[in-house]
């Protein structure tokens, strides 16, 4: 991405007392457990590629209350404007759950903009354990070729999730011995990408992956131990990039707040495997 010529991408959703959760190419991007009330952003263009892409707006409620909704917008800047006060809006979609025979809704649309909602494809889907506000959309710009596109095509097999463990037993260590230059080392594609898809220098966006703050203090975080159970395999983007979990959605390496039990702060890594080995992609 050059910063003079192309934009740069990013989501907004909110909701209004639900649980729930955000995906795109079925990568989790955000996980909300219980109900609340909120109106997040995120950067997007590393997970964002030419042409379709699928947004998954996901919540779990027995009963819909017709107050409720779920509001979701796709942003653009340009390099140099503020993501938060200066983005564009190429379009936004809304739907109530709790009114009966409700579809989603294109609310605002700018047909200047890079990010083009797929109209045909934007469609509200009543699940088994949860339910699916799914928002596909076109992306005219040209962009890079992320390292989730290029890994080899996993299959969902004990085979994959042994070894995927392996490789996360492996990292565990590094976190027990707060060893942040080799994790850092570790996270070479993903900080070298997520550079590429922000602008930013990437001694910039290795400090931000840092882990040295919880390394430094022991007194605030405890690194987790290492689950004994066998964990779940999760792929998604048409199953080149994998990930563990022990239950739900909670990943294997964590840390705990001293003091505060109910406090985790995870260490949610996706890998690709490419060249005969894991990497860590995002």
């Amino acid at each position: 991405m050059t910063q003079d010529e192309d934009y740069y991408f990013g989501v907004r959703w909110s909701v209004n007392g639900i649980p729930s959760a955000l995906s795109i190419h079925s990568i989790l991007l955000n996980f909300q457990g219980s109900p609340a009330h909120f109106d997040r952003r995120l950067p997007l263009s590393q997970y964002i590629k030419a042409g379709k892409n699928v947004l998954s707006f996901n919540t779990w409620q027995l009963n819909y209350d017709p107050s409720i909704e779920l509001r979701l917008s796709l942003l653009y800047w340009k390099f140099g404007e503020n993501p938060n006060t200066e983005a564009k809006t190429a379009f936004e979609v809304v739907m109530f759950p709790g009114n009966e025979h409700s579809d989603p809704e294109i609310l605002l649309l700018d047909p200047a903009a890079p990010l083009q909602p797929r109209e045909s494809e934007i469609h509200f889907d009543i699940g088994e354990k949860f339910d699916t506000l799914q928002v596909s959309f076109n992306n005219r710009q040209s962009m890079p070729t992320w390292c989730w596109e290029q890994g080899d095509v996993l299959q969902d097999n004990a085979a994959t999730r042994n070894s995927l463990t392996h490789e996360y037993r492996r990292l565990y260590e590094l976190f027990e011995a707060r060893d942040n230059d080799a994790l850092m080392e570790a996270s070479s594609t993903m900080i070298r990408e997520l550079a590429q898809a922000s602008g930013e220098p990437e001694a910039y966006v290795r400090h931000r992956a840092s882990f040295t703050m919880f390394f430094d203090s022991p007194d605030v975080f405890r690194l987790d131990d290492f689950p004994e159970n066998p964990l779940e395999l999760n792929l998604a983007a048409n199953n080149r990039v994998a990930w563990l979990t022990r239950e739900g959605v909670a990943v294997p390496i964590r840390f705990e707040h001293v003091g505060n039990e109910e406090r985790i702060s995870n260490v949610r890594l996706y890998f690709i495997h490419r060249n005969g080995q894991w990497e860590i992609c995002r």
